[in-house]
């Protein structure tokens, strides 16, 4: 009697199990692959590539020198345009004010912001974007993942760690950041 009841309840349990793991294992390939960027830009589609791993390059080590508060700010240029950033390691990402977006050439369509984003003024709705090239002194990083916020989120973009990175090494020693392409 106990083995009928094993047969009765063991096939619908097996057969349950078996479509639990096929769901769990297409959830991670859902969440495995990179989602498509349709951040709108006045240049082609072809530059909107994914972020790959390439190191950054260039000369160095760099060094900035932080302001009285310790924040280290530098004049970075974004797809060919110049923009002042503050460096943020505890950013995860690089994070363009709307505005600096603007001059970068990037411009979001307001469906492309869904990503959530917490700042220092709570959680907004961010767009994502795909930088080409982002250049701080002599050390390029290709091929950036970054996102852009809302207008009035923020009052200056930051140079996150999509781009800190990439970099072979940064410290802060003292009031000094070196960072070695």
């Amino acid at each position: 009697m106990l083995i009928d009841v094993l047969k009765f309840v063991g096939r619908p349990l097996a057969i349950a199990l078996v479509v639990f793991l096929l769901a769990l294992k297409g959830f991670e390939t859902i969440r495995k692959t990179p989602p498509s960027s349709t951040v709108a830009s006045s240049r082609p589609a072809a530059s909107m590539v994914p972020a790959s791993s390439s190191p950054a390059f260039g000369s160095g080590p760099l060094t900035l020198y932080g302001d009285r508060g310790g924040q280290f700010q530098a004049d970075v240029v974004v797809e060919g345009a110049t923009l002042r950033m503050l460096v943020d390691t505890g950013a995860y990402s690089v994070a363009l004010t709307a505005e600096d977006a603007e001059r970068a050439g990037i411009h979001p369509f307001p469906s492309d912001y869904v990503q959530p984003v917490n700042t220092a003024n709570g959680v907004v709705m961010a767009a994502k974007a795909e930088l080409r090239e982002v250049t701080l002194g002599q050390i390029r990083v290709r091929d950036v993942a970054s996102i852009v916020l809302p207008r009035g989120a923020g009052h200056i973009s930051l140079l996150g760690m999509t781009f800190l990175k990439r970099l072979s090494s940064f410290q802060v020693l003292e009031n000094r950041l070196v960072l070695t392409p």
